[in-house]
């Protein structure tokens, strides 16, 4: 049986209904740059490969023709036009008179830190990464990593040295119906960095909800999965915060975030990119760690990444 990794590039050999993503935030100071080069394959075929760009004031998609994408397939090396996204880091010309967009210039990438794998979890999936015939893959490349160099943004000059990164990445059909995800690696302690994701998964002819979430505290990872026993014990609204309360044998995690609605991204349905969600790549977070009725870990990440498409099933929120 054969692993799904989530390094390789997949479309390769696909002729319909697919599509895949990369997500590469960059954070300096208190703002944050998300990029999302990736490629829809629709029903009948045609390929459209496009850029997506969002920070603190708004979100762009750029679109290319279907000569202008390349992708390794056993690696993170993808180019789009003249843009180049990889391990290295990425190197940036972009155009763009319908968007009112220029950016050049180029960011050099640290070493990354990747989450744990086993053969049992070769990718944050877990053993659905051996499973050929889910919905949506996800992939975490990077949950922090350091940045190096700068972007010329509309003429601006914005130097990145010194920041953080984290790199992540989806492939597959489409994105779930509903679904809920939060991302954070600028806490108030150092050496933290957090990633959630629920979402109703289709699967068999029947529905799960599926969780995958991880909190790594100066290299300790605490893993909190669908795979591994985890729950949600609770969602629940309070003024503008979203509160999601997980539990797995003694863990028990509570995720507070600012839940104001952000920008516009288009979002895979049947390899077309026509849905419309929503992320703010710059909101708050706050989390409270668990074991064994002790606290060990509470803190505040700041810069951090929140979408919320539709009311995941099983809760009323």
């Amino acid at each position: 049986m054969s692993i799904t990794t989530d390094i390789a590039y997949h479309g390769e050999t696909k002729q319909h209904t697919f599509f895949e993503g990369w997500y590469l935030k960059h954070q300096i100071e208190q703002q944050a740059y998300a990029f999302i080069p990736g490629i829809s394959i629709e029903q009948d075929g045609s390929k459209h490969p496009f850029i997506q760009i969002i920070h603190d004031d708004s979100s762009h998609m750029i679109h290319f023709a279907e000569d202008d994408f390349f992708a390794e397939k056993d690696h993170f090396h993808v180019r789009i036009g003249n843009n180049v996204f990889g391990e290295e880091g990425i190197s940036l010309d972009i155009q763009d008179e319908k968007e009112k967009l220029a950016i050049s210039g180029q960011i050099t990438y640290g070493p990354f830190a990747p989450i744990q794998r086993s053969k049992f979890a070769p990718s944050i999936m877990g053993p659905f990464s051996y499973l050929s015939f889910m919905e949506c893959y996800h992939g975490i490349l990077s949950m922090e990593h350091s940045l190096q160099g700068s972007l010329t943004w509309n003429g601006q000059v914005i130097d990145f040295s010194g920041g953080t990164g984290y790199i992540e990445k989806d492939w597959g059909t489409s994105f779930p119906k509903a679904y809920i995800w939060v991302q954070s690696n600028k806490f108030s302690k150092r050496d933290v960095q957090f990633f959630f994701s629920l979402a109703d998964i289709p699967f068999i002819g029947f529905e799960f909800l599926g969780l995958i979430c991880v909190l790594v505290i100066a290299g300790k990872e605490y893993r909190i999965a669908t795979y591994h026993g985890g729950k949600v014990q609770s969602i629940t609204r309070e003024n503008e915060q979203l509160i999601i309360t997980l539990k797995q044998k003694d863990l028990v995690l509570r995720i507070a975030v600012d839940s104001r609605v952000g920008h516009a991204l288009m979002a895979p349905s049947q390899g077309e990119m026509n849905r419309i969600i929503r992320e703010n790549a710059n909101t708050t977070i706050n989390i409270t760690l668990m074991e064994q009725g002790k606290q060990i870990f509470e803190g505040e990440g700041r810069m951090s990444g929140f979408e919320e498409v539709g009311q995941v099933s099983s809760f009323t929120y």
